[in-house]
């Protein structure tokens, strides 16, 4: 899946509270072609759109594009149309580094580098000291304790004691070992 970006007016024509209340975006004649290609023809139906007003960023998931003849003059100007089904919102705040730097690039509309899976979209749209706070206040010393009683855990007779200690092991390595590209 690819991700775009579009920098839209807080307020006047075409501002950002029209997109959300009906579900679309558009693109302005005063673009250049490449922008209208980009637009028209290389977003496709499922790609996803951060849309942002400067305090908050909204994900959309994107739709098909379409042509609005009788909105496509100087005065409307939003003729050049893509269906959206908005997600969620973030404060922007708390995005990660990295989309954070996406959003703030020049220009109306932009690809984000490289292809992301629903899950990496979801771990850059978390600050990393925000996901981190919250285990934070946990030493080294006490995860090294943790993780030997899980250990022993996994050695009980019990095997519901030890298929719990073994998804718990899982879980703590599978998020210690994530890439450090999303953290």
């Amino acid at each position: 899946m690819h991700l775009f970006r579009m920098k839209v007016q807080a307020e006047g024509k075409h501002q950002l509270s029209e997109y959300l209340e009906n579900h679309y975006i558009r693109l302005g004649r005063e673009q250049q072609p490449a922008m209208h290609m980009i637009f028209a023809h290389v977003i496709q139906d499922g790609d996803y759109i951060l849309v942002g007003d400067g305090e908050r960023t909204y994900l959309g998931d994107l739709g098909d594009y379409y042509y609005v003849e009788e909105c496509d003059t100087e005065e409307e100007d939003s003729g050049h149309r893509r269906g959206v089904t908005w997600l969620q919102h973030v404060e922007v705040n708390n995005v990660h580094p990295e989309l954070m730097t996406f959003l703030e690039q020049d220009g109306e509309l932009g690809q984000f580098h490289r292809p992301l899976s629903r899950e990496q979209l979801d771990q850059l749209l978390v600050k990393p000291a925000a996901a981190a706070a919250a285990g934070s206040w946990v030493d080294a010393e006490t995860i090294s304790e943790a993780v030997a009683i899980l250990r022993e855990a996994m050695q009980s007779g019990d095997s519901e004691r030890r298929e719990r200690a073994a998804i718990a092991l899982l879980q703590a390595a599978a998020h210690l070992h994530r890439p450090a590209s999303l953290e």
